[in-house]
């Protein structure tokens, strides 16, 4: 009995160290909304609510990942007085006001891209055929949609490798990955990262048209593995809004 006691006492504090943790983050203007900040220990992860604010869970010594578009990457070590204080993320910014206009701006005309697509939906069907696997567990009623996808990846792949002989993950590598690797899981995908259980197998269809360096697949890399992939969903969400205006 004694031995058993013993043993509940020594197992009771791995339950009871981890704790909430409440943060904000800021750059020299003001509180940054939107910022992932990952949990790199226990890998866990959040976003900052329109206020910069955010709750994790942590234990002492975990150690914070704090990233956000226009912002430098940001590293902190969980202290003692982090679980009574507000934890307080001060971030630089990367780039200019003007320089952000751009972005948007180059964004915006690679969406306007998925309307040009429409004019091929002859070639990429005839690609649905040749590879039906990959187009399955996608919402039947948009085609026309999987063909517009189909095509983006078509001219992503192109432009990619002409830019950098990399070595992509491929659209297998992201559905083994999602249904094998404990952080990222069908959770992160449905729940954090947005992405419907029906757009699924589309979804990665996406990223692999993407042709995102199979290296951020190795463990030391999963920080920016989930940078690449919390763009691609924002990126995805707003062609999947489009794609419904046109039907």
């Amino acid at each position: 009995m004694k031995k058993l006691v013993f043993l509940i006492l020594t197992l009771l504090p791995i339950h009871i160290i981890a704790q909430t943790i409440n943060g904000k983050v800021y750059d020299a203007e003001t509180t940054v909304k939107g910022a992932l900040v990952v949990n790199v220990t226990q890998n866990i992860m959040t976003y900052t609510n329109d206020e910069g604010d955010f709750t994790i869970e942590a234990k002492l010594k975990d150690t914070l990942y704090v990233s956000s578009l226009f912002h430098t990457k940001t590293f902190i070590e969980i202290k003692n007085v982090d679980f009574n204080h507000i934890v307080v993320v001060e971030v630089k910014k990367t780039i200019n006001e003007l320089d952000a206009v751009l972005l948007r701006d180059e964004r915006q005309r690679k969406f306007d891209s998925i309307k040009m697509a429409s004019e091929f939906k002859n070639q990429i069907r005839e690609d649905i055929k040749k590879n039906p696997i990959q187009y399955q567990g996608t919402p039947s009623g948009n085609m026309d949609f999987i063909a517009i996808i189909g095509m983006i990846g078509k001219l992503f792949k192109s432009k990619k490798s002409k830019e950098a002989p990399t070595i992509p993950i491929t659209y297998k590598d992201f559905d083994s990955l999602f249904n094998t690797n404990p952080f990222f899981n069908k959770a992160l995908l449905t729940v954090d990262l947005n992405i419907p259980k029906e757009y699924h197998a589309l979804f990665f269809n996406y990223c692999d048209a993407k042709a995102i360096d199979s290296k951020l697949l190795a463990i030391n890399k999963q920080v920016d593995l989930l940078e690449e992939l919390v763009i691609c969903s924002q990126e995805f969400q707003k062609i999947i809004k489009e794609s419904k205006k046109d039907h």
